[in-house]
């Protein structure tokens, strides 16, 4: 039961939803540091012709009509209603794409200020932000996670093998995707229409809501593992989830999002990307849809935040594609290196590999995880990703090429079960994947 459970949170929850970014057109002179008010160009529009404004040849680094109409047949397939954004950024400047409405009652077109839940990218905040602990000595990957938890919290252990900070970092704890005590009550339901899983979406947000610190330790303690730590991935926000908790403890902050603030997002310059939003950010929020119904505003319970919890806008997320890229210098520039090592394979595996040129050659592809980021590699190119999702109704994807300093996000407003936007991370037998890869790959 508890498998079938994790498999539709899996699905109603957490994987991808990619922001557009907007940066200056000049990143050497207008980025200048992380405190800078930068202008930013412009939006283009989904009304206006793009032919004016963008230049499209590849190998240019461009947003073409290719890339546009492969995004808008992943959300105009199953009528879903949802909208997104693309944005690129090298360091010859930025450009995005908005399509689609805000919502019903806010029918402008979604553009760079417009925010979205960004889903399971805050697991590599989180993991950016150890990354930043542990270059200031506050924190060490190789510590046992039983020595940042209170006593009375029994931490699994496989056989006299402990659980470390790192295992938390790259999936590789042995923990389940969620707590078996994390909205329990629905773990039988099994919707199958529609409006049955409208309802249980709504549902799972009203039981998520009141989940306590206490209960999320009681679910730890709870947990059983079957195999040494740090042997094999298995996804789990409730491992991202622990770390962000432990990281927390360590400060004396009063949540995980003021001390996200201060050490990331204030340094970053990044002012829409919040837990929880104002009543001027909600003004600006493109809303969820599943099934083409729109969804309730979503915010996780405190202990489960640090594995999934952030809204965002897409000029702020391209600051942090930028920083990580290395075109946006800033103290964190170590610690952003640091979360991109790759430290264990993913053991994702693709049929007959995947294609990453064309219909007539295939090549072999490597994937590995560094600190909270997937790395994909193919003879000698080296794709930095990830993907991130909501029972809210959102999804995205974002990915950076170190080499060629080119980086991607999208972002979609509908579930993904609706509208997959994350087939853009590397999907074997893909229109999209091999439009990006390329695209990436330079």
């Amino acid at each position: 039961m508890k498998d079938n459970f994790a498999s539709k949170i899996v699905t109603l929850f957490f994987t991808l939803l990619i922001l557009s970014i907007i940066v200056p057109s000049t990143l050497k002179t207008t980025v200048v540091s992380a405190s800078s008010q930068a202008e930013f160009p412009t939006a283009l529009n989904s009304s206006s012709s793009l032919d004016s404004q963008v230049n499209y040849s590849l190998p240019q680094f461009t947003i073409t009509h290719e890339l546009i109409n492969l995004l808008k047949d992943v959300v105009d397939t199953n009528r879903t209603k949802g909208a997104f954004v693309v944005g690129l950024v090298d360091p010859n400047g930025t450009q995005f794409y908005g399509y689609g409405n805000a919502s019903k009652a806010n029918n402008s077109t979604v553009n760079q200020n417009t925010i979205f839940a960004i889903g399971s990218h805050t697991k590599v905040f989180t993991a950016v932000l150890l990354a930043d602990m542990v270059e200031n000595g506050l924190i060490k990957l190789n510590d046992p996670i039983a020595n940042y938890l209170p006593s009375n919290v029994k931490v699994p252990e496989y056989r006299g093998h402990k659980i470390t900070v790192e295992d938390l970092a790259t999936h590789t704890s042995g923990l389940p995707e969620f707590p078996d005590n994390y909205c329990s009550e629905i773990a039988g339901e099994n919707p199958q229409t529609p409006d049955e899983k409208i309802q249980f979406q709504m549902k799972f947000a009203n039981c998520a809501k009141d989940y306590t610190l206490d209960q999320f330790y009681q679910g730890l303690s709870n947990a059983t593992i079957t195999r040494e730590p740090g042997t094999k991935l298995e996804y789990s926000t409730f491992g991202a989830a622990l770390l962000g908790n432990i990281l927390l403890s360590l400060s004396n902050e009063t949540s995980y999002e003021v001390l996200l603030k201060k050490r990331i997002l204030d340094v970053l310059g990044m002012n829409d990307t919040r837990i929880f939003l104002s009543n001027e950010q909600k003004s600006r929020l493109a809303v969820g849809h599943l099934y083409g119904q729109e969804l309730e505003l979503f915010n996780y319970s405190n202990p489960i935040v640090p594995g999934g919890g952030l809204y965002s806008s897409t000029s702020d997320m391209l600051k942090f594609i930028s920083a990580n890229i290395g075109l946006m210098k800033t103290k964190l520039n170590d610690a952003m290196q640091l979360s991109h090592l790759i430290r264990h394979t993913s053991g994702e595996t693709m049929e007959n590999n995947i294609q990453l040129t064309n219909q007539n050659s295939t090549d072999s592809v490597g994937f590995y995880i560094g600190l909270g980021w997937f790395v994909t590699t193919n003879f000698g190119t080296e794709i930095i990703r990830h993907n991130g999702a909501t029972g809210g109704g959102y999804n995205a994807f974002m990915a950076f090429n170190p080499d060629t300093e080119r980086g991607i996000i999208i972002i979609c407003s509908s579930d993904i079960s609706n509208a997959n936007i994350t087939t853009a991370g590397l999907y074997e037998d893909n229109p999209l994947s091999y439009f990006v890869w390329n695209l990436l790959k330079g």
